[in-house]
């Protein structure tokens, strides 16, 4: 392929065994994009990826992107690593496809464990990421369903009454929730009846499911 033949707004694709620059353990085989800069002299064209390369690109990439401040939407490569392609056609799915990549995207930002960002991305599939109101009835139908009840737990921050930093509460059950302090917890402090926010709540067991789920749940509802 000639660079005097490229135009900007031209689609390519990577060829075949070439690795991303800067992370050698990722093949980029026949992702594809359009070009949107021309350096001739340097004989580099950049890329803007298409939305179904985006999509398909391996979860540990784009969040090592993330982390290393680079732009994981454009990518610079010489011309003797690209070949020429057609545009694909997704018009029809388009939001579909915005959809699932922005929850991908969010998913990945929010959470280190590759299994939490799949799980839940599958989870919340479908509900836009700013609808916080579909996402906290997905939350409390998903926690009600796997909390094992009753479960002791220390309270990590508190705004409320009474209730301290490092008191031990027995949480019982869920309820609803509300905008500012999320999902509500029904339990006892002490001899008390209390209702609590659970992002605020640990479980004392570090090791069992309820500690991974509250304390999921708790790293969602923070960066809300």
């Amino acid at each position: 392929m000639n660079i005097e033949e490229i135009k900007i707004g031209d689609y390519i694709k990577v060829k075949k065994g070439i690795v991303a620059p800067d992370f050698e353990y990722q093949l980029m085989d026949n992702w594809q994009g359009k070009v949107v800069d021309i350096q001739k002299d340097e004989k580099l064209i950049e890329i803007e990826w298409d939305y179904e390369t985006l999509l398909n690109t391996p979860n540990k990439y784009l969040k090592d992107l993330i982390r290393e401040g680079y732009d994981y939407q454009i990518m610079t490569l010489g011309i003797s690593e690209l070949e020429r392609a057609n545009r694909r056609d997704i018009s029809n799915q388009i939001k579909d496809v915005k959809l699932k990549l922005d929850s991908k995207l969010y998913w990945i930002e929010l959470y280190e464990e590759e299994d939490k960002i799949i799980q839940y991305g599958k989870l919340f599939q479908g509900i836009k990421i700013d609808n916080y109101n579909k996402l906290h009835n997905k939350w409390k139908e998903y926690l009600s369903e796997n909390l094992e009840f009753p479960i002791e737990t220390k309270v990590i921050e508190s705004e409320r009454g009474r209730i301290r930093i490092g008191d031990k509460m027995k949480l019982l059950d869920i309820e609803d929730y509300d905008d500012i302090y999320g999902i509500f917890g029904i339990g006892k402090c002490e001899w008390e009846a209390v209702t609590f926010p659970i992002c605020n709540l640990e479980a004392i067991n570090n090791k069992s499911q309820n500690y991974r789920l509250l304390r999921d749940y708790s790293i969602w509802f923070d960066n809300i």
